[in-house]
């Protein structure tokens, strides 16, 4: 795998049938019901950031909205839309519930990122991040944070790069986490590891399953369904919903700081990419590593 290489989270086929379903059926699932429709009536202040990026795409679906230098893939309002709601679609068929925690250790500038971020705002999961560059110059200590952040995050969701930087994330994961290497997801038996009771879903960006059977790769949790109201199961989300929690980065270690919600992150600027789709602001990302 090369050095710098992540997957991309919809395959050709997997993009037009995400895109196809979506305008088949989001429209009438996403503002379908009467709890629903009293949603889609509010105003965009009250809404969620994956409320709003819904309403913004079903307004302005072919609005440019962001453009990876890398591979130059250019996403409008319906992409990101789209992409972020079949993985929270994904994640929820998985079984997890608002509320559930999810680690990031991927870099900030990948698509795959900002599109998890979307996902757990629809979803209501509470997303942390950790910073994966600590691997590049101090892949000990890397491993020894994010040990503790699984620790002190209790996250049930774990996403990782496969590589990048000359790192293999996913050997570091297993290094971290035995139990991946070990474990086949093909048996059908759900994730357990006594060092992290709580974790439940090991996820990376590669492409494939070949020395990695321990883990899921992100494309296949995209579920372009539209079934997200469904599985909710009633669930209210609105901009006092819990987005992010913070890590505080202190001897190399981090510790579980503040969580902000929807309307805290936005109005904090948290998320720069995030925030600017949701003003409709274009803008375009550096960084190697984005290959969706």
């Amino acid at each position: 795998r090369g050095a710098h290489q992540t997957s991309t989270l919809f395959s050709e086929p997997t993009m037009r049938t995400a895109f196809l379903a979506a305008r088949r059926c989001s429209r009438g699932a996403v503002v379908s019901g009467s709890r629903l429709n009293v949603k889609a009536v509010r105003s965009l202040a009250t809404l969620s950031g994956g409320q709003t990026i819904a309403k913004l795409a079903e307004e302005l679906p072919f609005m440019d909205v962001i453009r990876y230098e890398h591979k130059n893939v250019k996403w409008t309002l319906k992409h990101v839309d789209v992409y972020s709601e079949a993985l929270a679609v994904g994640f929820l068929e998985q079984g997890f519930q608002p509320g559930d925690v999810v680690l990031s250790w991927l870099p900030l500038h990948f698509a795959e990122q900002h599109i998890l971020q979307f996902a757990c705002s629809k979803g209501g999961l509470v997303l942390y991040h950790l910073d994966p560059a600590q691997a590049i110059t101090d892949p000990d200590g890397a491993k020894a944070a994010l040990g503790k952040a699984l620790e002190v995050t209790e996250a049930n969701i774990l996403v990782t790069q496969e590589a990048g930087d000359d790192v293999n994330y996913v050997r570091l994961c297993k290094q971290v986490i035995p139990e991946i290497r070990i474990f086949d997801f093909s048996e059908g038996m759900p994730f357990i590891t006594p060092r992290y009771p709580h974790l439940r879903l090991p996820v990376h960006t590669g492409f494939d399953h070949e020395d990695k059977h321990g883990m899921i790769p992100i494309k296949h949790l995209a579920i372009p369904s539209g079934e997200l109201p469904t599985l909710l199961n009633g669930y209210e989300i609105s901009d006092n919903t819990p987005l992010m929690g913070e890590l505080v980065m202190s001897n190399g270690l981090p510790s579980k700081g503040k969580v902000l919600t929807n309307a805290e992150v936005d109005a904090s600027g948290a998320w720069p990419v995030y925030s600017s789709i949701l003003k409709k602001e274009y803008q375009e990302v550096e960084g190697v590593g984005v290959i969706f």
